[in-house]
């Protein structure tokens, strides 16, 4: 199991096959979303003993519990799910999470009040804390689930990402393979430098320049010079946010030679196939003090440090007189970060060269890699150990994995007006039925969508929606940094696994680290202290916190991946 290169085409849709191992006939869905923490659907379902699945007789009765998202309407409304109950000959109580489930499920998991099939609400951790609660499906997966056969056989790192060191399965993760090789672009205000007659930058010394005459000569051209914002990001949220963020200025740092992969959470990253981390690179502090000169100069958000996503999301949008206030900002996609007034301001800025202090192409110019983060993730859905009706669970788990159902999974179904099957291989993800809604949204609000268990093959073709392309269209820039990826410096933390005694030494001591780093990085890039001063100490600090340890797990970790 290696990094791999893709390639992604926007191209038609997707392979219609049968259920296999479910059968039956269709019908919709009913009530509509309660408001609250959770709804229990189709109440009055009981458990009971294993019943026929072959598609006559007595519905097999089950019990699940999918922590959605937010948006995503009640379950009981997506006729695509209740066409899927129909074929596999189940009738499943839905209990559907909207919010909180981290608070909640430790109380739950420890009492072992859970249903048979959870969706989206397992973690690795999870299995190994609370022992013997959930089900090993390796030897169901042999004998009820080809569809999910084919994926580990296809797609082997989908095997090694379910698989514990021991080799159990207990949860099932999921494989799209047609998301993008990185999840973060980054926008500038293309009108403004129209405006002032500059180009786009191509180094970190040209991009402080224009970020300067976006501060002060009325980039947006409204007669007022002052409410231009040069340069936004996203670090707020807690949880060490200033690396976990997506749309942190972090994301800059590949510029000198730190290749970021799998949207890099707590700072690591390899080199010459040791793992390292930036925190404690002289890169990083160097990174930091240009932070700094941005900062000091009014040409980063100063808001950025304590504005939620909701704040940073409603800049990019402009205005209430709809003018646009940001100049540059990370973000998904163009229609997504700007809305459908503003967007065509803005277009993708290529890897800057770092510059300051030394030539141009000192540093090897890189780009966070992403794609497996992107388009894979473990523990899509798991089985309790007291489940009755374990094949019943299994083969309508598999069901999810079915070339149709993954992509209704991923995109909403055809019955339910979000997608057309054009002909044997290829599907057309449809326009939201309301115009109100940009397709993104629309996607939550009816399916699964990223949240959901599902394998979107290869040779499916997808004719995507507007945003989907965009998304793909906007990455081209960053092809050639992304193809500088390679074994030696990728490092793929999702599919690195860890012992029980190595997981519970790493969340303790990790936390201690990230306390000493969020303790420092906005205070660096105010000002409000000197990193000269501070560096050694701060080094030092980490270190003692237990660094070396954990970059001693995670190595082991590492090399145990690179050797399969």
């Amino acid at each position: 199991m290696k990094k791999r290169t893709t390639a992604i085409l926007l191209a038609s849709a997707i392979a219609v096959t049968s259920l296999a191992g479910c059968s039956g006939s269709s019908t919709a869905g009913g009530d509509s979303k309660e408001t609250g923490q959770s709804t229990q659907a189709a109440a009055g379902k009981e458990s009971s003993g294993e019943t026929d699945n072959t598609g006559g007789g007595e519905k097999t009765k089950l019990k699940a519990v999918f922590v959605s998202h937010a948006l995503t309407k009640s379950v009981e409304d997506m006729k695509w799910l209740q066409e899927l109950e129909d074929q596999c000959n189940v009738a499943i109580e839905w209990e559907q999470i909207y919010q909180d489930w981290e608070t909640v499920k430790s109380t739950r998991f420890a009492s072992g009040d859970i249903p048979d099939i959870l969706f989206n609400a397992t973690t690795d951790s999870d299995y190994t804390k609370y022992s013997g609660l959930f089900q090993d499906m390796s030897e169901l997966i042999d004998s009820d689930a080809p569809n999910i056969k084919e994926m580990f056989n296809d797609e082997p790192d989908t095997k090694i990402l379910a698989q514990t060191p021991e080799g159990q399965i207990y949860g099932i993760p999921k494989c799209q393979s047609k998301w993008p090789d990185t999840n973060t672009v980054l926008f500038i205000n293309k009108q403004w430098l129209d405006n002032l007659g500059l180009k786009e930058p191509k180094t970190f010394t040209e991009l402080e320049t224009v970020l300067k005459a976006f501060k002060e000569q009325d980039a947006n051209g409204n007669g007022d010079p002052s409410d231009e914002i040069p340069l936004d990001f996203n670090a707020y949220g807690g949880n060490n946010a200033w690396f976990n963020s997506a749309y942190s200025l972090l994301k800059l740092l590949p510029s000198m030679g730190i290749q970021m992969t799998d949207i890099v959470t707590d700072g690591y990253f390899a080199q010459d196939e040791k793992v390292k981390c930036f925190a404690v690179d002289e890169r990083y502090k160097l990174f930091m003090k240009y932070l700094n000169r941005l900062y000091t100069q009014g040409l980063i958000n100063s808001n950025a440090i304590t504005n939620d996503y909701s704040a940073f999301q409603s800049l990019s949008r402009g205005n209430e007189k709809g003018e646009a206030v940001v100049g540059c900002v990370f973000g998904w996609e163009e229609t997504d970060k700007f809305g459908p007034d503003l967007y065509s301001q803005y277009t993708a800025l290529a890897p800057l060269d770092y510059d300051v202090d030394c030539a141009p192409g000192t540093y090897d110019t890189r780009w966070s890699y992403d794609f497996d983060q992107l388009n894979m993730q473990a523990n899509r859905v798991a089985m309790s150990a007291k489940c009755e009706n374990k094949n019943a669970a299994m083969k309508f788990i598999d069901g999810f994995y079915d070339k149709t159902k993954s992509v209704e999974t991923l995109f909403g179904g055809i019955s339910d007006g979000c997608l057309e099957k054009t002909d044997d291989h290829n599907f057309k993800v449809l326009p939201p039925t309301d115009s109100s809604t940009d397709p993104g949204t629309w996607k939550w609000t009816n399916t699964f969508a990223d949240f959901g268990p599902l394998y979107i093959r290869k040779d499916c073709n997808i004719e995507m929606s507007e945003d989907m392309n965009n998304a793909l269209k906007e990455r081209e820039v960053y092809k050639d940094a992304l193809a500088k990826v390679t074994d030696k410096d990728y490092y793929p933390q999702l599919f690195m696994k860890y012992s029980e005694e190595e997981q519970n030494t790493m969340a303790l001591t990790q936390a201690n680290i990230n306390n000493i780093i969020d303790n420092y990085w906005s205070l660096w890039m105010t000002g409000e202290s000197d990193i000269d001063a501070d560096w050694d100490t701060y080094v030092k600090n980490v270190e003692a916190a237990g660094l070396n340890e954990i970059l001693s797990i995670r190595q082991k970790a590492f090399d145990n991946y690179l050797a399969k």
